[in-house]
């Protein structure tokens, strides 16, 4: 490798936020794959999705990593003509894998309010979000790897070619993703608000969901550095954009993870997350799939059950007598039709109900 003359270097920008999220972003992930086995609930899609994006976002950050070892962050003029073409050829992929771990980040909050959230409305809106986000992802992916036709020259401008306006082209993506971050954001707030759970539950978990304001706020900031670092000639020197490219996507993928941590927050929070109830009954939550003995048949007899998620805040529940006459419900967030005259088994040990995605166990003694 060839020497960079001495001066400025703005490197450690870059290299302390990626050493920060590359311990913190897996712990998170940890956490919540943790929380869904301790569940018996196994994986869903939305989190091999989120497994995905984590896997994109540690690759954006490795190869920012390593462009700084060439000299990202120092003046473009101090670098070696090899070291600047590495420097900016690994900057050009990264980018490109920053496209694809945004969009499947919000992806995997898409699948999870899929698991969660019953309403018709509510699942064909998901559905038709997923398919522009995908469409867009890989729209996204492609013209930012032919960005520049020939491809080197996204890398190399001595190389005779063209290519796309890469302001207007960060802007546009840019504001894609703040629109998609607040359509994303309020899309669970109407069916919390009215469901059943009490209102303290359905505050704490409109502020869960609402964490994801904070992906919303680096976005908006990160926006207002395209500018000068897309029309800047010091390309390698002026990275403010990079840094807020980093924390964006990392931050994006700790709030994603965020909603399946209500056991972790119970014990910070206890007044709001709180998950036990008065009397000799507890709720304990645990996340679950669909299970494969799920007929279609049967879920053409279900009807839909319009305080879905209240279990997920713990709904209180305070005499096991009322599962007699409650109906029974399954893992998809519906319900089936009431058992009349139906006996309850074992009456004197743990009654378990699934509910929703939820299992709530009622736990009751003589």
């Amino acid at each position: 490798m060839s020497p960079n003359t001495p001066g400025p270097n703005r490197a450690l920008e870059i290299q302390v936020p990626c050493i920060v999220f590359l311990i913190t972003t897996p712990a998170f992930v940890a956490i919540r794959l943790w929380a869904r086995f301790n569940s018996k609930s196994g994986l869903g899609w939305d989190d091999w999705t989120i497994l995905a994006s984590t896997v994109f976002a540690i690759i954006v950050m490795a190869f920012m990593l390593a462009s700084c070892v060439y000299g990202f962050g120092q003046h473009i003029k101090n670098l070696a003509r090899s070291n600047r073409l590495m420097t900016l050829k690994l900057f050009f992929v990264s980018q490109a894998f920053y496209k694809l771990t945004m969009n499947t980040t919000k992806m995997s909050i898409l699948m999870l309010y899929l698991r969660i959230f019953p309403q018709r409305w509510f699942r064909i809106t998901c559905y038709a979000l997923l398919i522009i986000l995908t469409s867009y992802m890989v729209a996204a992916f492609f013209a930012s790897i032919f960005q520049c036709t020939p491809v080197t020259r996204a890398w190399d401008r001595s190389i005779p070619g063209s290519c796309i306006d890469i302001t207007t082209n960060w802007y546009a993506n840019a504001g894609f993703s703040i629109a998609t971050d607040f359509i994303i954001l309020a899309l669970p707030m109407y069916p919390i608000y009215k469901s059943k759970t009490p209102l303290k539950r359905k505050i704490a978990l409109m502020i869960v969901f609402a964490l994801g304001t904070f992906v919303a706020v680096t976005s908006i900031l990160r926006m207002q550095t395209l500018n000068f670092s897309s029309t800047s000639p010091d390309t390698t020197y002026d990275i403010a954009s990079s840094v807020w490219t980093i924390t964006e996507e990392n931050i994006a993928i700790i709030c994603a993870c965020l909603p399946m941590m209500w056991a972790p927050l119970a014990r910070l929070f206890p007044s709001l997350f709180s998950i036990r109830n008065g009397g000799d009954s507890h709720v304990s939550l645990a996340v679950r799939s669909l299970g494969p003995d799920t007929t279609s048949r049967s879920r053409r007899s279900w009807t839909q059950l319009p305080g879905a998620f209240d279990d997920i805040g713990g709904s209180d529940v305070n005499h096991n007598s009322d599962f007699q006459n409650r109906p029974s419900e399954d893992s998809t967030g519906q319900i089936l039709p009431s058992r009349q005259g139906g006996k309850p088994q074992n009456q004197d040990a743990k009654v378990i109900r699934k509910v929703s995605e939820y299992r709530v166990s009622y736990s009751s003694t003589k």
